[in-house]
């Protein structure tokens, strides 16, 4: 046994020995310390499996004309965890688009996902991502490659494309900054 051996300490909880017994003979200096480390390994497995899904959207008025992004995080059951947006100034919808998709990653990988569903109603963009379309704007393409970078960071990624009265609330963000001519600041709507 080593000292703070905390798969021996797990054993011998999982056994039923109490949490005085368990910290002594697991080697950890203190009952305060075997607790930290249960807490710091159940993070990170909460870390490894958390599954969000991502809502973006970009608007311009005009386009190219005065933009937006906007990104709506929630957890599997629906719950909303985050609403951010961002005004991007003139540029176009695809640019703007894709903004929101960064902006939305972005977050998700702030907030510990390991699995990401990233739901857009920009075809484009969808199929871009997906590698059914070549990213032949050079605008565009610095664009596709700081997002793919951010995907880089998930275990698992999917896109789906959603109608646009699927992702009202995204929309409603985007227009949001465009409005406010302001930054989100990142929190529950």
């Amino acid at each position: 046994m080593n000292p703070g051996d905390l798969s021996y300490a797990l054993r011998l909880l999982a056994s039923g020995q109490p949490l005085e017994v368990a910290w002594k003979e697991a080697g950890f200096s203190s009952r305060k310390h075997l607790a930290e480390e249960l807490y710091s390994l159940a993070a990170k497995l909460a870390k490894k499996h958390l599954k969000l899904i991502v809502y973006t959207d970009g608007a311009s008025v005009g386009n190219p004309g005065e933009a937006g992004c906007g990104a709506l995080i929630m957890d599997e059951s629906g719950q909303v965890l985050l609403e951010d947006y961002e005004y991007l100034g003139r540029t176009t919808n695809n640019v703007a688009e894709y903004r929101g998709a960064i902006l939305g990653l972005r977050r998700a990988h702030e907030l510990g996902a390991s699995q990401v569903e990233l739901r857009l109603d920009s075809s484009l963009l969808a199929n871009q991502i997906k590698g059914r379309y070549k990213v032949k704007s050079r605008s565009l393409a610095s664009l596709y490659q700081s997002l793919m970078e951010i995907v880089k960071h998930f275990d698992s990624f999917k896109v789906t494309l959603i109608r646009s009265s699927e992702n009202r609330q995204a929309d409603r963000l985007a227009n949001l900054a465009i409005s406010t001519r302001k930054r989100g600041e990142p929190g529950v709507g």
